[in-house]
């Protein structure tokens, strides 16, 4: 098949998007691209954020949807993950100043039809972008946030169990490990605890669920510094709690093969650390 046929729908350029698969599908949303960062809100942006990328596995072929609701303001970095038909996004960066968001918004992919569990405001949830979300727990449901780059507030609720570090070269904005657990059942987040080796504060990493109650957390931007790095943390969820355990060089086979430093990645690429051996 051609896939650069005259006519066929090209996918616009773009960085820091979310990406999500549900059935033979794979949605791409939101990022930043010309002419569309440092706005707030305006009728360009409410347009492009309306509609979403769709690439069949199947046939090969993008396409672009129109959505309906309000989608999200936060649209560069956003956390994501799906339940059955449903993408759900939380938080992100509008691309101007330090406007970062901690929404929650709901995308049904059978009827393209935006609905808003959350908004953005000032509560317990700190407002950030560039972190992580997968589902966790079976009855119920919930959705586990994790880390992310945030803004410096006197409004927000920071929690003594997390870290916030400000980072290098920004004045106004803190990388964090802050963890925040919503019940899809209930419509409340809570702030749970934490026990074992926590992460660092960290952003632009990768979360994958292993089962309902366990994930795996690799890499990303670590520090005042952003530096990235290849450390790899196994967490549960039990009760309240999250577990965190650090895997250490040597504690699987083949740790010859461990990975090179990296953040703003994908499963299959990123970005090294050309200083590391």
């Amino acid at each position: 098949m051609d896939r650069k046929a005259e006519g066929q729908y090209q996918l616009r350029e773009r960085s820091e998007h979310t990406t999500a698969v549900v059935g033979e599908v794979l949605y791409c949303w939101g990022g930043a691209w010309e002419g569309l960062v440092g706005s707030h809100d305006s009728p360009t942006k409410r347009q492009c954020t309306s509609a979403i990328d769709a690439f069949n596995l199947l046939s090969g072929v993008w396409s672009s949807q129109p959505t309906r609701g309000t989608p999200p303001l936060g649209i560069i970095g956003v956390s994501c993950t799906t339940i059955n038909n449903n993408i759900y996004y939380f938080g992100g960066y509008c691309g101007h100043d330090s406007c970062y968001h901690n929404s929650l918004n709901c995308l049904d992919t059978l009827t393209l039809q935006w609905k808003e569990l959350q908004p953005t405001s000032d509560n317990s949830v700190t407002k950030r972008g560039f972190g992580g979300m997968i589902v966790m727990g079976s009855e119920p449901q919930q959705l586990l946030v994790i880390g992310g780059e945030a803004p410096i507030s006197t409004i927000t609720q920071y929690h003594h169990q997390f870290e916030y570090i400000k980072i290098t070269g920004h004045v106004d904005r803190v990388r964090t490990n802050e963890q925040n657990i919503y019940n899809l059942s209930s419509g409340q987040w809570t702030v749970p605890s934490v026990s074992g080796q926590c992460c660092p504060p960290t952003s632009a990493f990768i979360i994958e669920r292993i089962n309902h109650n366990k994930g795996i957390m690799y890499g990303g931007a670590v520090a005042d510094s952003g530096r990235p790095t290849n450390s790899i943390y196994l967490f549960q969820l039990s009760h309240n709690t999250i577990n965190w355990e650090c895997l250490k060089q040597g504690a699987i086979l083949n740790d010859g093969l461990w990975p090179e430093e990296r953040w703003a990645h994908a499963m299959i690429g990123g970005m090294e650390d050309s200083t590391s051996e």
